[in-house]
């Protein structure tokens, strides 16, 4: 008994054509594909494929970057290893410990940085106001780099973790530059010691000038002041405090 294959032959009549078309347009789309995966693949490491072909460059992407970034992300090292134990990765202090906080701190807000530099340079000693809360006795020792602490902060260092901390936890004031340092090493340089608060309070904020800020008169002494003007003096004083 003769048994006949039912699987068509290449060349029958009907089939040859129809698989010819279908060869024809799979090996098309297999040298597309190829070309295009060569062209565009970024030779095939996973990642550098991109819709741009090989040999155009790219449009640079110019991002909007921060001029004080580097100097904040130095400064966070210093704070880090210097700082943290006492002042807290919070900026909180530690008030179990008499340690002021510097997060919203007046000392480290106000716009020029002269006070501040002062107390990292040589320290500080006694009770200080924060924010109008009294705070104890406690020393901070003197950070900067001398001869008797070849370990200490750099002028660079100080700029940097200053003017991290004038910007972290919500504070916002100025940059410290390392000018700014330099000056106040060169006018501070006969100092020996602690910084007293009192004594900073004397000083100018800002760096290399500024008149320190002036008390404010007791009553007794306002109206001493009054009684030395002129009738007409006080006349155009009153007219003054009117408008």
């Amino acid at each position: 008994m003769k048994i006949f294959s039912s699987t068509p032959k290449i060349g029958s009549p009907g089939f040859g054509s129809l698989n010819l078309s279908l060869l024809i347009g799979s090996a098309s789309l297999l040298i597309w594909g190829g070309l295009y995966v060569g062209k565009y693949s970024g030779r095939f490491d996973s990642d550098e494929f991109s819709e741009i072909p090989h040999g155009r460059p790219a449009k640079p992407v110019v991002a909007a970057l921060d001029p004080n970034a580097e100097t904040i992300k130095k400064g966070a090292k210093v704070y880090a290893a210097v700082c943290i134990a006492c002042h807290q990765a919070d900026g909180n202090g530690n008030p179990g410990g008499g340690i002021p906080p510097l997060a919203g701190s007046d000392w480290v807000t106000t716009e020029g940085p002269s006070r501040i530099i002062r107390i990292v340079l040589h320290g500080l000693e006694g009770p200080v106001k924060v924010n109008g809360t009294a705070w104890g006795q406690n020393q901070m020792p003197a950070q900067a780099k001398t001869a008797d602490n070849p370990a200490g902060l750099t002028p660079e260092d100080i700029a940097n973790v200053l003017s991290y901390v004038r910007n972290a936890w919500g504070n916002k004031a100025p940059m410290v530059s390392v000018d700014m340092v330099s000056t106040v090493i060169k006018d501070t340089a006969a100092k020996s010691g602690y910084w007293n608060p009192d004594d900073l309070m004397k000083m100018p904020v800002m760096v290399g000038g500024g008149a320190a800020p002036s008390a404010a008169m007791t009553p007794d002494q306002l109206k001493a002041a009054l009684k030395a003007l002129s009738g007409e003096q006080l006349e155009a004083l009153m007219k003054e405090v009117k408008k």
